[in-house]
């Protein structure tokens, strides 16, 4: 049977027809609530067509159908993720500014406490921190500005579960206000004694503020449902002895506070509230509990669909900025943040991990419960070794910690890294032409100690030896000059013994001779002994010496990588072009060697590198 040119037999076109009805029948199942409802929608359509895809073929404007959808679904999971990286990042930087100023508030600073709850509302628009505020305000007695933030808090919040309590505190705050401005009438003394001018007004008594029972600053409750606007009702606990809330039963001790929709955020007191998300479409009830305490933010979100709510995992530490780990302690995916850090996690057992460099790694597993907001606290203890990061003005240093060879630096390297138990140790640094540098230092534990050496060049002893050698010489000389004038001496006196000597013998001459050069070698060098002995011993330059810079911590190969929780502390190490340059400046600086001259002289000589009588000269 011929087929047209460019056309399609109505088989062909069945088949492709019957893939796309299976994909309309996937999507056409799917209930479309919000944005993340559509990428499962898709893929569940695609499930009917992938099947057929396999025996069929498609034009080529169908395939670009199809390939467009899956575009749409990469889409939709990049925003979906954005979109929850975004929310734990505000939540963050919420929970950041209301611990803060709880703690100035704790402390008494109210107005710099009311002042930290401000600037939380300047950047994230929740009517609890204005009400913080204003009890802040109200704590320091500026009566003024507490009324403007509790009027602020009314008009940002007019369906607050307290909105009544709010109101009755603005009436007190402003009948304080107008007693304060009444000015009492002090009897004059001519009214008092005229007798007849009638009683002294007084001022009104002061109105007490009792509205809460305490002056309990707000926390912030953040409740999302998957899927959005669902019907949420919060209950209170307002009597101690009330049984634990059972939804659908009556519930004595328990007050109805609010009634919205979700996504919602509360400004609750402290206290017992229970938050049930009612029956929505097809979804069962979804209930939990909830313990505010003051000054807190707490996020909640249900999952309808499973009829639960997630549990919230916050992990902070006494270092700010270390990692965690959550559910791999063998570290094979990235870090889950650094502390403080929280997100919505499931419920079940769960393990964290928290370790930064410098510190002992921790570990800690837990249950969480459905709805569970939990806060793990993890203290870091210091490792037991530290790093001495040593260089120095001389061209190779040679280290020893406790007399054990350590390492060698060279100029022009980076500093040389050397590990060590945290404590005192002997540390001794030698270098060629210089003077050894020993000394204790202390190692601190889990961080580096800089030290930059400065080796004094040794003091020339060339002076000293010279004065030694021309002082043995001339001792020399003496003994052997001595010894010819006895001998002279003993001949002499033989030849007169014997009747022979002459009075013009040369020999008498000659011994005096002798004996006056032997008397002056022994002095000379007795004299130049001396001389040489002191400037052995004598050294007019310092001895080496160190500069040690503030100890820093270890460096973190992680803090490379942006995270959402807080920065860790890095140690910078200098580029080999820092370096270079650096070692140009030190050249500058450093002391020169004294430099002797050679010379030739004959009698007293004094110098800065000695002093003595000079025979010849010094080399």
């Amino acid at each position: 049977m011929l087929k047209p040119a460019g056309g399609r037999s109505s088989r062909g076109r069945g088949a492709e027809d019957g893939l796309f009805r299976a994909a309309g029948n996937g999507l056409g199942r799917c209930r479309l609530r919000d944005l993340r409802d559509l990428a499962p929608c898709i893929v569940g359509g695609f499930g009917g067509i992938v099947p057929r895809v396999r025996q069929q073929k498609l034009t080529g404007v169908r395939w670009a159908w199809l390939g467009g959808l899956m575009i749409l679904v990469a889409l939709i999971g990049q925003t979906v993720g954005a979109q929850s990286a975004s929310t734990t990042s505000k939540l963050a930087s919420i929970r950041e500014h209301m611990e803060r100023g709880l703690a100035l508030f704790v402390a008494g600073k109210h107005t710099e406490a009311a002042a930290e709850f401000e600037s939380g509302y300047a950047k994230h628009k929740y009517s609890a921190f204005l009400f913080n505020a204003g009890v802040a305000y109200q704590k320091s007695g500026d009566v003024d500005r507490a009324l403007g933030k509790f009027q602020g808090y009314m008009s940002a919040d007019p369906k607050a579960p307290d909105i009544e309590k709010v109101h009755a505190r603005v009436a007190a705050l402003e009948g304080i206000r107008a007693a304060k401005r009444l000015t009492p009438v002090t009897p004059s003394d001519a009214g008092a004694d005229a007798g007849d001018a009638g009683p002294t007004a007084a001022a009104p008594p002061p109105i007490e503020l009792d509205l809460d029972g305490t002056d309990s600053i707000r926390s912030l409750v953040v409740v999302e449902t998957e899927p959005a606007m669902a019907p949420l009702v919060v209950f209170q606990k307002v009597s101690p002895g009330a049984q634990t809330f059972k939804y659908g039963e009556g519930h004595p001790g328990w007050k109805r506070i609010m009634e919205t929709r979700s996504p919602t955020s509360l400004s609750l007191s402290e206290g017992r509230y229970h938050i049930v998300i009612d029956k929505f479409r097809d979804y069962h009830v979804s209930e939990t509990d909830i313990d505010v305490a003051p000054g807190h933010v707490y996020h909640f979100k249900a999952n309808l669909s499973q009829g639960v709510f997630m549990s919230f995992l916050r992990v902070s530490s006494n270092v700010k900025g270390a990692h965690v780990f959550l559910d791999d302690p063998e570290k094979r995916k990235p870090e889950w943040g650094t502390t403080p850090y929280g997100e919505l996690v499931p419920a079940g057992t769960h393990e964290v991990l928290v370790e930064i460099p410098g510190f002992q790694p921790v570990q800690h597993k837990f249950e969480l419960t459905n709805g569970e907001q939990k806060e793990v606290e993890v203290s870091l203890s210091r490792v037991g070794y530290g790093f001495l990061r040593i260089d120095g003005d001389a061209a190779v240093l040679k280290v020893r910690i406790d007399d054990k060879a350590a390492g060698v630096w060279r100029s022009g390297e980076p500093p040389l890294d050397l590990r060590a138990t945290a404590g005192q140790h002997n540390v001794t640094v030698t270098a060629e032409g210089r003077k050894d540098f020993e000394q204790l230092i202390r190692v601190p534990a889990g961080k580096v100690l800089p030290i930059h050496l400065k080796l004094i060049p040794r003091f020339p002893r060339g002076t000293a030896w010279t004065q030694a050698i021309i002082g043995a010489v001339a001792g020399g000389a003496g003994v052997y000059l001595g010894l010819e004038s006895e001998d002279l001496k003993e001949a002499l006196e033989k030849d007169g013994a014997n009747g022979i000597l002459t009075a013009d013998d040369d020999r008498v001459l000659k011994g005096q001779l002798f004996a006056a050069g032997a008397d002056a070698g022994f002095v000379l060098g007795g004299v130049l002994a001396v001389l040489s002995t002191y400037n052995f011993i004598r050294d007019p330059l310092p001895e080496s010496s160190h500069k040690a810079d503030k100890s820093v911590e270890f460096e973190d190969p992680l803090n490379r990588r942006p995270h959402t929780g807080g920065k860790a502390v890095s140690v910078h190490r200098p580029r080999h072009r820092d370096l270079m340059a650096r070692r140009r400046d030190q050249a500058w600086r450093k002391p020169r060697e004294p430099e002797e001259r050679g010379s030739f002289q004959l009698g007293p000589r004094a110098s800065g590198s000695g002093a003595g009588f000079f025979v010849g000269g010094s080399f």
